[in-house]
């Protein structure tokens, strides 16, 4: 970038890619991918779906571009948009494994700790504590993967997903209490740990 010039903010470089500027696109996606793909994660748990779920929303943002009016922020249009794809995706995967044509797409429900004393390493706790959250209802999981996996504050999130940091804080919560619940159900050994 030359001295003379001023940064571009992401308003304005999706206002390019509005009246088709390929260049301003691509940057678009430099710009966000990381962030789409981090969202799509926490709607698929997988990460080739979650390319995938990232890649359609990038097409869906090139298609739609003109109809972000600048009301709102655009990583909350953004997030909106690869929602609904992710969403869409998850309805596919869950009608594919209903029918048994993609035994992958089932989702596992166990989780084997194969440490001798009980204790699940970090690696496997991630794994037990994502697994849960599958079982979770879409709005609770979203929340708790912003918040807890993502590392977002709620007040954040709120204002990402268009609600109340109070429904954000009593959402948060509720995933909490029944992530803990499902994982002592199995692993009881956990009871002893503090919060």
């Amino acid at each position: 970038m030359r001295a003379s010039e001023t940064p571009v903010t992401s308003q304005q470089l999706l206002a390019r890619v509005q009246i088709g500027h390929p260049a301003a696109f691509s940057e678009f996606v430099s710009l966000y991918q990381s962030r789409v793909f981090r969202w799509a994660m926490g709607f698929t748990l997988d990460s080739d779906d979650a390319e995938d779920v990232a890649q359609e929303a990038f097409v869906l943002v090139y298609q739609k571009a003109g109809s972000y009016k600048g009301e709102g922020s655009l990583e909350g249009w953004l997030y909106r948009l690869t929602r609904r794809v992710a969403l869409r995706k998850g309805r596919k995967l869950k009608r594919r494994a209903l029918l048994g044509a993609s035994p992958a797409a089932r989702p596992t429900s166990e989780v084997y700790v194969t440490d001798p004393g009980g204790r699940v390493d970090r690696d496997q706790a991630v794994a037990l504590i994502r697994d849960s959250a599958r079982q979770l209802p879409v709005r609770q999981r979203e929340i708790f993967d912003l918040c807890d996996l993502q590392g977002n504050a709620p007040g954040d999130v709120a204002e990402l997903l268009g609600l109340n940091a109070v429904t954000v804080r009593a959402n948060l919560f509720k995933a909490r209490a029944s992530i803990r619940k499902r994982i002592l159900m199995t692993h009881s050994h956990f009871a002893e740990l503090k919060p």
